[in-house]
C-alpha cells in the first residue's frame, strides 16, 4: 500500500511538472519566431499532397476526358469545383465524428460523393455539378472480441450526415487554377 501511495505522489508530480512546462510562454521570442512557428515546414506533410503542376495536370485530363461529353449532356458548361470553408470543414469534422461515437462509429475518413442539382433548385445551382461529404468509419466493437475479422470495413457510416452547400467555381465552369 505504502508503494501505491509512492508511485502515486511521483506520478502527480511528473504531471504537474509536464502541465506547468506546457503552459509557460517565452516571452523573447520574436514576431519573427512566431511567424515561423507557423510555416507549414513545422507539419508531417500528409500522404496525396500533389504539387500545383499536378493539379493542373489532374484538371487537364478532366477537361480532356468529361467536359465536352457533360455540356453536351446537360447543355451548358457545368460546375468544376466546390469550395467549403474551412470554418465549416473543421465544423462538420468535429460534428460527424461525434454523431458517429452517438452512432456507435468509430469515423476515420470522410468520403466525397459527385452529384448533382435537380433542375427545379431555389439556389441559383439548378443542374450544376455538386460534392457532398459522408463520414466513414466502423463499427465499435469490444477490445475483447474473439472474432476480429468480422469486423465491418471502412463503410459510409449509416446515419451519418453529409455535408453539402458548397461554393461553386467563379464562374462555374473556371478551369484550376481561380
Amino acid at each position: 500500500m505504502k508503494n501505491y501511495f509512492n508511485l502515486k505522489s511521483v506520478c502527480m508530480y511528473v504531471c504537474m511538472l509536464f502541465i506547468s512546462f506546457s503552459c509557460t510562454t517565452d516571452d523573447s521570442k520574436s514576431a519573427e519566431n512566431d511567424n515561423d512557428a507557423l510555416s507549414s515546414s513545422k507539419f508531417k506533410a500528409p500522404p496525396g499532397l500533389i504539387s500545383p503542376e499536378r493539379a493542373q495536370e489532374l484538371n487537364d485530363n478532366w477537361s480532356a476526358t468529361r467536359a465536352n461529353a457533360i455540356q453536351a449532356a446537360i447543355g451548358k458548361p457545368d460546375n468544376r469545383s466546390a469550395n467549403f470553408s474551412l470554418q465549416d470543414m473543421r465544423d462538420y469534422l468535429d460534428y460527424a465524428e461525434n454523431q458517429a461515437q452517438d452512432l456507435g462509429y468509430d469515423m476515420n475518413g470522410v468520403r466525397i460523393y459527385f452529384a448533382a442539382y435537380g433542375e427545379h433548385e431555389t439556389n441559383g445551382k439548378a443542374g450544376y455539378a455538386t460534392v457532398f461529404l459522408v463520414p466513414t468509419g466502423r463499427k465499435n466493437v469490444s477490445e475483447a472480441s474473439m472474432i476480429p475479422f468480422l469486423i465491418e470495413g471502412d463503410g459510409d457510416i449509416p446515419g451519418g450526415d453529409g455535408l453539402n452547400m458548397a461554393g461553386t467555381g467563379n464562374p462555374p465552369s473556371a478551369n484550376y487554377p481561380q
